[in-house]
């Protein structure tokens, strides 16, 4: 209950500090563009998307923006539409894929595949901060390859039976550790690659992903794991990672350009920040940041 009512205050001292989001001028879209900016929002995360959205459009203007409406209220829609210029909202029910589990970000990824049969699709999550120009992202766009964010223990994509090792030697019952120690048993033409990689910022090329593909990839890994285990958070994760690993040139993004917040971290050179769930506001410097960017976008220098 401390921990519910702690991370309450965090973020509205984070929404306080980044209210600047709020004048800085509305992104314009490139209409002559083909990338697709996906992402999952709802109510209290509003202002972290809006940085997260203009923060990186800054440097690679989309098309547009689809978003996974998980419990928008219609200020929440109307402040978005403004600020991103064009939005196509989809409420989380109505994204769903037959063969595909509820939740867990699922809808997001089944989003994501239907945008991907004609755009370039990206998936950013609302807990990014796009610090500096994303070179690297920025080049597999312009040669149409595939990307996806690294971690420390998946810097590139590895055979099956090795991550499948690499799992094992945690006794962790999580869903994605459970998974990956399961990759070894899926059919091999489902894929031969994995990579322990970050759902929360990933990029495909027209054609890349398949809710059928998606579909037999998610039924295998229930068939292992079992219903329970499967439709839990985390497996979304696991499917993102497979597509990525096994689409032709994927890059898996270099880490200390593209690192995930840790308490310490230097930033200094970093791209993006994924400023995830368990320090994201450690430290003050998701705020911080935040604040700078909007000060930068609204065309002040900061403080």
């Amino acid at each position: 209950m401390l921990s519910y009512f702690r991370q309450r205050l965090h973020k509205r001292w984070f929404n306080f500090r980044c209210s600047g989001i709020d004048r800085t001028p509305p992104l314009q879209c490139d209409p002559d563009s083909n990338v697709v900016i996906v992402s999952q929002v709802y109510h209290p995360d509003t202002t972290m998307l809006m940085l997260a959205a203009k923060s990186f459009a800054q440097h690679l203007r989309p098309r547009g923006f689809v978003l996974v409406d998980d419990g928008l209220r219609p200020d929440d829609r109307a402040r978005l539409a403004h600020h991103l210029g064009n939005v196509e909202f989809v409420k989380t029910p109505d994204a769903a894929a037959p063969g595909l589990p509820r939740g867990g970000a699922w809808e997001r990824f089944a989003t994501l595949t239907r945008q991907n049969q004609q755009h370039y699709v990206i998936q950013l999550d609302s807990d990014t901060l796009t610090l500096r120009r994303p070179d690297e992202v920025i080049a597999c766009v312009q040669s149409q390859r595939p990307f996806t964010l690294g971690t420390k223990s998946g810097t590139h994509p590895v055979t099956l039976a090795a991550a499948s090792e690499y799992a094992a030697q945690y006794d962790s019952d999580h869903v994605q550790n459970a998974a990956e120690r399961a990759l070894v048993q899926l059919p091999a033409d489902l894929g031969t690659q994995y990579v322990r990689g970050c759902a929360g910022f990933t990029g495909f090329p027209p054609g890349t992903l398949s809710l059928d593909r998606i579909a037999r990839f998610s039924g295998a890994m229930e068939s292992l794991l079992g219903a329970p285990k499967w439709r839990t958070w985390g497996s979304e994760q696991v499917a993102c990672n497979f597509m990525a690993a096994n689409a032709r040139d994927s890059i898996v993004l270099p880490v200390d350009r593209y690192p995930f917040w840790l308490p310490g971290s230097d930033i200094h050179h970093a791209a993006l920040v994924h400023f995830f769930g368990t320090f994201r506001f450690t430290g003050g410097v998701y705020a911080q940041e935040g604040a700078r960017l909007s000060q930068l976008m609204a065309g002040r220098q900061p403080r």
